[in-house]
């Protein structure tokens, strides 16, 4: 079953290098690395259209996998042992991560 894990984030204030160093050299290729991901990739937001979200960073990961919550133990499981890397730098008070089920076929242009 094909999902997107998906990541709306930002760095404490002040901590911005910190935040981006873990992001870019520890935590994407830790999750993409041991998780069976096909791969990840980070956006820096643009602009806001609607809403009030106070994130700036958006990381989306393509995941592959049979049952949603066992993928979800799986992550769960490594934190909690202390195999992932995990950084103080980001805004955990804001943080947003969500799993996500492909819903019908994807559209492209004709």
């Amino acid at each position: 079953m094909k999902m997107k894990l998906v990541a709306l984030t930002r760095p404490q204030p002040g901590r911005e290098a910190e935040y981006h160093e873990w992001y870019d050299t520890k935590h994407l290729p830790e999750l993409v690395n041991n998780f069976g991901m096909a791969g990840a990739q980070r956006y820096e937001l643009a602009a806001r259209v609607m809403g009030s979200d106070e994130n700036e960073f958006l990381a989306i990961y393509d995941v592959e996998a049979e049952n949603p919550a066992a993928f979800l133990g799986a992550l769960g499981a490594a934190s909690q042992a202390g195999e992932l890397t995990h950084s103080d730098a980001q805004d955990f008070g804001t943080c947003y991560t969500a799993l996500f089920t492909e819903l019908g076929e994807r559209v492209v242009p004709r």
